[in-house]
């Protein structure tokens, strides 16, 4: 109960910090970001390819978003694609999950699970540009915004893995505590490490 409230509340916050935030605001809000997320990577004292591969992603991504900060509505797409995609691959995992995919990395992830998340990912986001959001997006023909999508999704999945594979050498179940039922704040961003820097990647090159 406790992990769908602050879920919820989290959801919320980062709802409202995306859309109505003044720039200053927004960019103090990364700050905030970018300092805890470094903390707790430093905690976990790992020496290892992956550990300052996070670094580097983390560093990437917290740029797109301060770059993209006139765009909201393209930053809010690129946060929704990894929120879906993991939310859709819990519960499609949960009632069809069978074929773990990396065991020996995050034990609950099953390929039945990223297959409905990014699927799900996909085409609920390309209805909410198409009906709601209505953003630049649009100037793309349907196949590209499919293409940008699912690469996008599939780039959370490998951003969770990623952080995922840096625990399991540290031993620890989460990165901190900060968030009640979560753990801590790169446990919620671990997926947009990769999502946000392939999203905004493909918005420059298929401009």
């Amino acid at each position: 109960m406790i992990r769908w409230i602050s879920g919820i509340a989290l959801g919320f916050l980062f709802l409202t910090y995306i859309l109505l935030s003044s720039s200053l605001l927004f960019n103090f809000g990364l700050i905030i970001i970018l300092s805890i997320s470094l903390y707790e990577l430093i905690k976990l004292r790992v020496l290892s390819f992956q550990y300052f591969l996070s670094y580097f992603f983390l560093g990437i991504a917290i740029l797109c978003l301060y770059f993209y900060e006139l765009e909201r509505s393209l930053i809010l797409v690129a946060v929704l694609i990894s929120v879906i995609t993991d939310a859709f691959a819990f519960f499609t995992g949960k009632a069809f999950g069978r074929k773990k995919i990396f065991p020996n990395i995050s034990p609950n992830k099953t390929l039945e699970g990223t297959i409905g998340g990014v699927v799900l990912s996909v085409v609920i986001n390309s209805l909410l540009i198409i009906l709601i959001i209505q953003n630049s997006l649009m100037a793309f023909n349907t196949l590209t915004l499919v293409f940008v999508l699912f690469i996008s999704s599939l780039a959370s999945v490998f951003g969770d893995l990623l952080i995922s594979s840096i625990k399991r050498q540290a031993d620890l179940k989460d990165t901190g505590s900060l968030i009640p039922g979560h753990g801590g704040l790169l446990d919620r961003f671990d997926s947009h490490l990769l999502s946000i820097p392939v999203f905004f990647a493909l918005l420059e090159a298929l401009k």
